[in-house]
Order: structure tokens, then sequence, then C-alpha cells
């Protein structure tokens, strides 16, 4: 992170500022004004923390940043420590983009490595826009910074985080759990490539399709909600 940024936010969003989020964010208007605060506080620190790098001709804008800050504040909101340890840079792409690391073209990805996590805006906003098809980039990419943060750190918040997620791992190790979770139809193929993807996609759900899955999976609904340390029906 650059110590010396320039263009960092004020301690509080201004009201245009307030109005981008509020435009875009279901979970943020559903949370009481105390919590709108603490929302708002954290959104200012996140951005401030965070290098934000546009590549291939993006110029990062005020808006772009409280669109991401939203995703990732929304997504560790349940915890006191809501910053991605293994993240300081946003990169942001105009599309799709050739990872170096993979050799693959990608939408997004994080890279402990180089303490990055990468977007391609274009899936990232049809991410934020439609909030009903489970389909969100950015909250699937900072479910696999928040993990990734976890397994690097020795804190209460990541050993309840891991304790949790191998709750869920082991559920799922239930012959009966496994068929219900199959039979549902209700994850996509993409959730069953490894237990990283898994957890991903199961907390897409958990926000863009609640009731929904609260109704198709509710045992995993439920730890999924420990997980997060969010109710989505008491916000």
């Amino acid at each position: 992170m650059n110590l010396f940024q320039f263009n960092l936010f004020s301690k509080k969003l201004n009201e245009h500022q307030r109005s981008i989020i509020s435009n875009s964010s279901t979970f943020y208007n559903l949370i009481s004004d105390k919590n709108k605060s603490k929302f708002e506080n954290r959104v200012v620190k996140f951005i401030n923390y965070h290098d934000f790098i546009g590549r291939e001709g993006v110029v990062v804008t005020q808006k772009m940043k409280l669109l991401i800050a939203e995703t990732a504040v929304k997504l560790t909101f349940g915890y006191k420590s809501y910053l991605f340890s293994v993240v300081d840079k946003i990169i942001i792409y105009p599309k799709d983009y050739f990872s170096q690391s993979s050799k693959k073209q990608h939408k997004g990805e994080v890279n402990p490595k180089y303490n990055a996590i990468v977007f391609s805006w274009k899936d990232f906003k049809e991410g934020i826009k439609i909030e009903n098809d489970n389909l969100n980039l950015g909250l699937h990419e900072f479910t696999h910074a928040m993990h990734f943060s976890f397994l690097s750190e020795k804190t209460p918040s990541s050993n309840y985080f891991l304790n949790n997620f191998n709750h869920l791992l082991k559920f799922l190790q239930d012959k009966d759990a496994q068929n219900k979770l199959i039979n549902a139809g209700y994850l996509r193929a993409y959730a069953f490539e490894n237990q990283y993807e898994f957890l991903a996609v199961l907390v897409e759900h958990f926000f863009e399709t609640p009731k929904t899955f609260k109704e198709k999976l509710p045992e995993i609904y439920y730890l999924i909600q420990r997980i997060l340390k969010i109710d989505i029906e008491k916000l």
C-alpha cells in the first residue's frame, strides 16, 4: 500500500457517495441507521487502505472504489476484523484478461503472492446489477480473499471462521446431505470444483437469493449464516 497516496476519502461519506452505495446495495438499505454509519466508516477505511490500479486503459473512478468497497464490507460485516490480510492492491481490467499466474483468461482472481485481487470491471458490474441470479464476481473473489486471509492468520476471527468452515465440510461428508444438495439443483456446477469454489458460490447464493437458499438447503444456509456471522432476516 502506498501510504502517501492522494485522493483519500474523508472520514465520512458525503451525500453523493452515500447515494452511490444506496442505489446499488440492498444490504445497505436494509440495515439500521446505526449500522449504516458503521458500514460507511468501513467503506472509507477500506478505500483508504487499498491501492486501486487500472489496467488496459481503465481509469479508476470514485464510483468504482465505492462499489468495490461496498461488496467487500458487506461480506465481512459480521466480523470486527473486516480487511483482508492477503490483499492491499485492487487491480481492475476493462473485461476478462489473460492471467500471468494461471496462463488462462480470467474474470477475476486473488493472488496472495502479490497481495492483489483482480477484477474484470465488465463482469464486476454485471454481478451487482442483477441481484438475484447468484452470480456476483465481487462477492465470489472477496470470499476467496477472506478464506485465504484467515488461512494465513492466527486470530480469534480466523479460528472462528475455519472452525465453522470445517463444520460445513464435515456436514457434507454425510451421504444424505450430499444427495440432498445434488437433488436440489440449486447450485451451479462450478461450486463442486473444490472447497474454495464451493464456499464462494454458497456465499453468492446467500446474499442474492437467501429465501430460496433457506427453503432448498436449510442446513447449509444456517452454516453459511454462522460462518459469515450475518443474519439476513434480522438486518
